[in-house]
């Protein structure tokens, strides 16, 4: 069983700049706004391709399901792939939102999953802000009052961030990504966006984005909010590692790579995505290399790998 890479999935954004041309050499037309690259993914809107190795053109989900037992352990069963990596340009400001929670998406969204999401930031202008929540003592009802008044963020808590900061995001909180930020998110195998303000942006036919205010209004836990991470590195062979995020959804670590880093899945599989620099993965006498940009998938039947390069990567896994 080998690692997987994928075809890029570029989505075009209102929002959306030219970072992932430039920064990550995507061939990508300089008239297309693309605000998001999904590395990996097995959802209703797109499903990944693999690219290269004995699954080459391959669907994500058609493998994962012939190979279940090599891919995600003995006797673990997804439905679906469980998580959704993209990378975010945001050269404009992104709309003010929240994710339900799986309950409530089972409920009112044909059986899909909530969404709980974590961002690493790669890289973001000075002064750059991220909504994460809402101040406090905020009602639902002094909330109401605001967004009819088009004076939402009256009430929305902002931080600051720069590159290597981290924000965990829980459904049921509002959030939103400012202008001038370029993102890793890692999230559950969810697109599901309620909407709440847009700032009254149009696209270029003159129409506004849909709002989902009344879902928004029954999902939000107007007491969730949250401040940044600075990831604490330790020192490992070979490198440096942190870990940012436990979670029930998913666990994630910064691993800088030196010169060379042994990592084991632990019977789980492993998904690597590379943020700066590049390696090469050497496992069982073969190797696949990885870039920034890209996303691997390691199977749990491979345990032990071996990353040698220079790089900073996001390891995730359930």
């Amino acid at each position: 069983m080998q690692p997987m890479k994928f075809r890029p999935i570029f989505m075009e954004r209102i929002w959306g700049g030219n970072a992932l041309r430039e920064r990550f050499g995507f061939d990508i037309p300089l008239d297309k706004k693309v605000g998001e690259l999904w590395t990996i993914s097995d959802n209703r809107t797109a499903v990944s391709i693999v690219d290269g190795g004995e699954f080459d053109g391959e669907k994500l989900n058609v493998v994962a399901e012939k190979f279940s037992d090599e891919i995600y352990g003995k006797g673990i069963k997804y439905q679906r792939f469980p998580l959704l990596i993209k990378i975010i340009d945001a050269q404009d400001k992104l709309s003010v939102q929240v994710h339900p929670d799986d309950e409530y998406a089972f409920k009112h969204e044909n059986g899909d999953s909530g969404k709980t999401e974590m961002w690493y930031i790669i890289d973001a202008k000075p002064g750059a802000k991220l909504v994460c929540g809402l101040k406090e003592g905020t009602t639902k009802e002094e909330f109401k009052k605001l967004l009819q008044e088009e004076r939402l963020e009256e009430c929305l808590k902002e931080v600051e961030v720069q590159a290597g900061d981290v924000v965990y995001i829980l459904s049921g909180m509002v959030h939103a990504i400012g202008e001038g930020i370029l993102i890793c998110e890692i999230q559950q195998n969810s697109d599901l966006t309620y909407r709440i303000y847009d700032y009254n942006r149009v696209d270029e036919f003159g129409r506004k984005r849909e709002l989902h205010v009344e879902k928004a209004l029954e999902v939000i836990d107007f007491d969730l909010k949250t401040d940044k991470i600075v990831p604490q590195f330790e020192n490992i062979e070979g490198g440096q590692i942190s870990h940012v995020v436990k979670s029930p959804y998913f666990d994630v670590s910064i691993i800088k790579v030196e010169k060379e880093v042994e990592l084991n899945t632990g019977g789980k599989f492993n998904t690597l995505t590379a943020v700066e620099g590049s390696c090469e993965i050497r496992y069982d006498n073969l190797n696949i290399n990885l870039k920034a940009g890209e996303t691997v998938l390691i199977p749990a039947a491979i345990q032990k790998y071996l990353l040698v390069g220079n790089c900073k990567i996001l390891k995730a896994y359930v």
